[in-house]
């Protein structure tokens, strides 16, 4: 994704939902992209990583049981900065989800609804930019809770540590076979940067291993030229 093409879009976003009466939280989003910096360094930015539990993959039917995030400043993630809590997603919880995440019906039945965890979470976001393995799958839950609630798509900047990966380690594949593609999932990377994963397929859990990875994606980024954000957003963002 280009960094400028993200920006005439958030204007095109202003322009059009500007003179709503819209809450402030909306309002705040809006204006997500107004400190951005295309041409200094990426990690002289705020981001906030994010991993989201779901009741599966089917974005018509299923919803979001839980969300994690850590907050990354100046490079460093800041571990008394954290984003936790379940998600009443109304509807129920199949097995095979229960298998993977271990959130089962009756810790969420008292949680809150998507929504109101969403506000609370677009506070804590607030013009940071998202980091998410896999991204896109994360982005969708979340675009449909702020378009349901606000009108319209989060403005925030995305960046996915697949893509990352596919950068910074994966050779160039000129016959679109994907070779290596499995080095970029997160235990493979996690393994790759011996980092221990205490708590894997929890939302926290797998947003804190997030966390350490992009870290590590950066720096291997940065040793290959790599630096600003408009170079960060250019071979890694999504919208």
């Amino acid at each position: 994704m280009n960094i400028w093409s993200a920006i005439l879009l958030n204007r095109y976003a202003r322009l059009r939902h500007g003179r709503e009466s819209l809450h402030p939280r909306a309002r705040a989003n809006l204006s997500a992209l107004d400190n951005l910096r295309p041409r200094e360094p990426a990690l002289s930015h705020d981001f906030v990583v994010v991993d989201l539990e779901t009741t599966g993959l089917d974005y018509h039917k299923d919803r979001v049981v839980s969300v994690g995030a850590f907050r990354i400043s100046g490079g460093s993630i800041k571990l008394g900065e954290v984003f936790s809590e379940l998600v009443n997603p109304g509807r129920d919880i199949p097995e095979d989800s229960i298998l993977v995440h271990a959130i089962v019906p009756d810790m969420c039945r008292d949680a809150r609804d998507a929504w109101e965890v969403f506000g609370d979470f677009l506070d804590f976001l607030g013009d940071s930019i998202m980091v998410a393995h896999h991204a896109l799958v994360d982005l969708f839950f979340m675009n449909w809770v702020m378009t349901e609630q606000y009108g319209f798509r989060m403005q925030n900047l995305m960046v996915d540590t697949v893509l990352m990966c596919r950068t910074a380690l994966i050779e160039p594949d000129f016959y679109g076979q994907r070779k290596g593609a499995r080095r970029c999932s997160l235990d493979a990377l996690a393994e790759r940067f011996q980092i221990y994963v205490p708590e894997r397929h929890t939302a926290l859990g797998d947003a804190l291993a997030t966390a350490l990875i992009f870290q590590r994606l950066m720096h291997i980024l940065e040793e290959g030229g790599w630096i600003t954000l408009a170079d960060l957003i250019h071979i890694a963002g999504v919208r």
